[in-house]
């Protein structure tokens, strides 16, 4: 049976393609070929062996792309060994498996998922929330560390995608790790949503603190946290977490009314009169009237970021260049939170530590805006 593309005899008539060009061979006629009762193929027109035939048929092809050095046809064989894989597998997974479906397989990927649940459980009206303006920096945040790791991981997703790589400096994690870790200290308490922010920003330092900080190339040579306990900064340290602390006392008691309240239901005589309690019942006092905490003032996380600023100024290495006003911001932030707690608080424990707190700051702040170099 010969090939009608180009005219050479194959030998085995069971071949479906052409050896020496890869056409289609036309089908044999009916009777050419019988099948044995063992499942093999024999041949009637040929008493040679399959073997012999497709040797000879190799050799024959062979010797006609020697003397024929025009283009190849391509063998199904050949199309099927040599096919195109496209786009290179991905390498195993082989890390921790808790973060093995989490995009990216990144700790703060997951930190911000955590955060995420924390925000919207805050928009109902029995779990603590940190504000609207605050998670609005923290959903606006969370984007932009998940397009930096799920792009270090060679991840694509349409929803970071698009962000540039302008706003993936290492300044943006690393400010949105002081941001989480200053909201969870804010949420500490007893509840589901604490143990969120806590979790979520405890993932996101851990994390950051290896691919921002560490390193010699990383922050660590910028920063060195050791020196806040040297000196006079570890006085600034020591009053930045005494203000924190006040912030979870007493600021100003809660509005009560004390006097008869009309009812609008009912004969119109009808009022409802506070009724006496007992002045030497400490523990009744106490849980009858309400109070409010530095953290439900206005602008109180503003504050908290600003004192953490200060420390983080007072971290900074001595041989790292900074603009000579910067060593006044430590006393501007002190003067910012006099103002917010004469405006906020009143003549009790959690102001009266705050301005304590204050005052050792400033002093430290003193210090290092007039002894030091700058």
């Amino acid at each position: 049976m010969r090939c009608k593309e180009c005219g050479e005899r194959a030998q085995d008539p069971t071949l479906r393609y052409c050896e020496n060009c890869g056409a289609k061979m036309p089908t044999p006629p009916p009777g050419s070929i019988r099948r044995t009762s063992t499942g093999t193929t024999a041949v009637q027109t040929t008493g040679r062996s399959r073997s012999t035939s497709t040797a000879r048929a190799v050799q024959a092809r062979d010797e006609a792309e020697d003397t024929n050095p025009g283009p190849r046809r391509v063998r199904v064989d050949d199309a099927d060994e040599h096919t195109d894989p496209g786009r290179p597998a991905a390498p195993p997974y082989d890390g921790p498996l808790w973060l093995a479906h989490v995009p990216g397989h990144s700790p703060s990927v997951l930190g911000v998922g955590l955060l995420g649940i924390a925000l919207v459980l805050g928009i109902l009206p029995f779990f603590a929330s940190v504000g609207a303006l605050s998670a609005l920096a923290v959903v606006a945040g969370g984007w932009l560390v998940t397009a930096r790791e799920m792009r270090a991981a060679g991840a694509r997703h349409g929803l970071v995608d698009w962000v540039p790589d302008s706003l993936l400096h290492p300044a943006v994690p690393a400010v949105y790790t002081v941001l989480t870790v200053g909201l969870a200290i804010r949420m500490l308490g007893i509840g589901l949503t604490p143990l969120l922010w806590l979790g979520g920003a405890g993932l996101i330092g851990y994390d950051q603190y290896r691919k921002v900080y560490a390193g010699e190339s990383g922050w660590s040579r910028l920063f060195e946290p050791r020196q806040l306990v040297r000196g006079t900064s570890g006085l600034a340290l020591g009053g930045v977490v005494l203000c924190l602390v006040s912030l979870f006392l007493t600021w100003t008691p809660g509005r009560s009314y004390s006097g008869p309240v009309p009812t609008p239901q009912g004969p119109p005589g009808l009022q409802v009169v506070d009724a006496p309690r007992p002045s030497d019942d400490v523990v009744y006092s106490l849980l009858a009237e309400a109070y409010d905490k530095g953290w439900d003032k206005p602008l109180a996380e503003m504050v908290e970021l600003l004192l953490l600023a200060v420390l983080a100024l007072l971290a900074l290495r001595p041989e790292v260049a900074r603009p000579g006003w910067l060593r006044f911001a430590p006393l501007a932030v002190v003067v910012i939170g006099l103002v917010w707690t004469l405006a906020c608080g009143a003549l009790l424990a959690g102001p009266l530590l705050f301005i304590g707190g204050l005052a050792a700051v400033g002093f430290a702040g003193v210090y290092q805006a007039f002894t030091r170099e700058a």
